[in-house]
């Protein structure tokens, strides 16, 4: 009996550290589809050259597991706004969930929104 232990516990400990893996694994997976909707959003975004600043504008993206938007980004008027926005929505439920999900931590600050936008070699710049 007591040598069926001993070989149970290292057993135990491999299907525990397969169980943690596939953990990590599976986080690493909502982690990568949440950076692969935030891509597209930006490229949609960076997709017209910021030429003239009063042709864009800017909305908050994401959220904080403490509350509040993860940062502000700039997008062209140019572009099919109701996708880009929705995208954004799409991209701020969806890292919700992930921090509900995964238990994520955030700091607290909040942070201010831009004042304007700025063109600066063909791109938009958020001043604050």
């Amino acid at each position: 009996m007591r040598v069926f232990i001993i070989l149970l516990i290292p057993l135990l400990l491999v299907f525990k550290s397969c169980e943690t893996s596939n953990k990590l694994t599976s986080q690493k997976k909502d982690e990568s589809n949440l950076l692969a909707l935030f891509t597209e959003i930006e490229e949609l975004a960076l997709s017209v050259s910021c030429l003239d600043a009063n042709n864009w504008n800017f909305t908050a993206y994401g959220v904080k597991a403490c509350g509040g938007p993860q940062g502000y980004i700039a997008y062209s008027s140019e572009i099919n706004t109701s996708i880009f926005l929705q995208k954004i929505d799409e991209y701020t439920l969806a890292e919700k969930k992930y921090n509900i999900k995964w238990g994520i931590i955030s700091t607290c600050d909040i942070q201010n929104p831009p004042i304007s936008i700025e063109c600066n070699n063909n791109l938009p710049v958020l001043r604050y």
